[in-house]
This record gives C-alpha cells, structure tokens and sequence, in this order.
C-alpha cells in the first residue's frame, strides 16, 4: 500500500511539474492583399494561441469576402476577439470599409459566433467577437464592402477552459492529496 501512495505522489508531483510550464503560445498570421481571399491555417490553435486576419491596404472597390478555416485544438473552450477598419469619411479620400460582418462557422457551415459592434473612434470601426467555441474545425468569414481602399485587421485568441473547469481540475487534485495524505495516517 506504501508503494501505491509513494507511485501516486510521484506521478501528482510529475503532474504538477508538467503542469506548471507553459505552453509557449503562437500567432498565426494570414495576410490578404485582396478583397476577395481565403487560406487556411495548417496548425491546430491550442489555448493562447491566436490567429491574425491582416488585409493589408487594398486599392480594390466592390464586395469583401475573405474566409480563413482553422482548426481548434482540445483544451480551448472560448474564443476572444476583435476586429478594425478603417472607415473614414463617406466622401473625400482615404480607406473606407462599409458593411462589414464577422461570423465563425462550423464544418456544417454553421454559424456559431457573429461579432458585434463596437463603435467608431477616429475613423476606425471596432467590433469585438466573443463566445464559446470546442475542438474542430471552423472558418472565419468576414463580408463587408469595400467603397474605396480597404484595409481590415481581425484578432482572435483561443482562450484558457472557463473558471468551473479550472476548479474541478483542482479539487480532484487536491482530493488526491488529502487521500495520499489519509492512507499515510492509516
């Protein structure tokens, strides 16, 4: 029975050490140069890990559709993200997107998250993209309309399981602890 609570303890301690280092977190980039434009990420996005949709300034006009399929890892239970571009004013010069709606879609072609907006602050439009998502595979897909030069920056992070994951992930822990600790007593 000794070498059972001496094994256990050796394999909580191991666990904790594992544990305890981090992940090192990636940014996955995509970058499009034009209006209409998809890709797809090859490397499944664990927790922490972020995807980056940059359009860089495009001279086109007409209709946005950009998708990015990506896969999420196990572990992840949310998605935070958030979204700019540049809108300007309705006449003169200078980028000016108009219309633009931000949807994650699962494998059925589902949609699952939308973004909501934000608000306009010197001439950028802000809107933000939060929700529950699991492991699978997704497709980011942002419509808009691109009046005069476009430029539109999407940032989304896969975030740490929620609160009450966390929490039962420590008390099951922390059971065994007490367990060790009881049948060493006894």
């Amino acid at each position: 029975m000794k070498s059972l609570v001496t094994a256990l303890g050796s394999s909580l301690a191991a666990g904790m050490l594992v544990c305890s280092a981090p992940a090192q977190a990636f940014t996955q980039p995509v970058m499009f140069n034009l209006l209409q434009a998809s890709g797809t990420v090859q490397t499944p996005l664990g927790v922490d890990d972020s995807l980056l949709v940059d359009t860089l300034v495009t001279t086109e006009v007409g209709a946005l559709l950009q998708q990015v399929t990506f896969t999420v890892a196990s572990g992840v239970s949310m998605l935070e993200g958030s979204a700019v571009w540049q809108i300007s004013t309705a006449t003169g010069a200078g980028p000016r997107l108009v219309g633009v709606n931000i949807d994650i879609l699962d494998a059925g072609n589902n949609v699952v998250l939308s973004d909501t907006f934000a608000g306009v602050l010197a001439g950028y439009a802000h809107s933000t993209l939060t929700g529950p998502i699991g492991p699978g595979t997704y497709t980011l897909r942002a419509t808009g309309n691109g009046v005069r030069d476009s430029s539109l920056d999407i940032s989304i992070t896969m975030a740490v399981p929620e609160p009450s994951t966390w929490a039962l992930m420590l008390g099951g822990g922390l059971g065994m602890c007490w367990l060790a600790a009881r049948r060493r007593q006894g």
